[in-house]
């Protein structure tokens, strides 16, 4: 029930009447993680830029794999590498642990794997709730990074929305 809930003020959200919503970081930064965003790949590339616009379909893939929100992978992708031109290993757009990967496609998946397992799932070693705040406790602990993510959330989000009204 608590599911339905989320993703029904998702979906309130994003539409109020003929207008889109316009979400804000502080809305962003609220939202339960492990609610899917609502977007199809064709629809998310819409609000993302440089490389990861090619990654619109890995992204939903992740949160239907794994459970977390597409629009986090992405804000946390894109604070991380650049909005994907800048990786400090091979393919990791996240930053994640100094690991290499073969593909960005890979690099999405395993983190979102990790996310899922670590960070949002109650019995997870780093859980402290399914928010961006909460993932930030451990993830990164800063108040920059938290607000960072949860602005580029909102920032996709517009992006997306304002593509819908064009």
């Amino acid at each position: 029930m608590k599911k339905l809930v989320a993703v029904l003020i998702l979906f309130s959200l994003a539409f109020s009447g003929t207008e889109a919503f316009a979400l804000t970081g502080k809305e962003a930064a609220k939202l339960d993680l492990t609610t899917p965003s609502g977007f199809s790949a064709e629809e998310l590339s819409k609000g993302l830029r440089g490389e990861l616009s090619f990654l619109a379909e890995e992204f939903v893939a992740a949160e239907e794999n794994y459970g977390v929100n597409a629009l986090f992978l992405c804000a946390v992708s894109a604070l991380e590498s650049g909005w994907g031109r800048y990786c400090f290993r091979k393919n990791n757009i996240f930053g994640w642990s100094g690991k290499d990967f073969e593909t960005k496609a890979e690099c999405i998946d395993f983190v979102a794997s990790k996310i899922a397992e670590h960070y949002l799932s109650e019995e997870g070693k780093y859980y402290n709730g399914k928010t961006v705040s909460g993932v930030n406790v451990c993830y990164n602990g800063t108040d920059f990074w938290k607000n960072k993510v949860a602005g580029i959330m909102a920032m996709i989000w517009r992006d997306i929305s304002a593509a819908k009204i064009d």
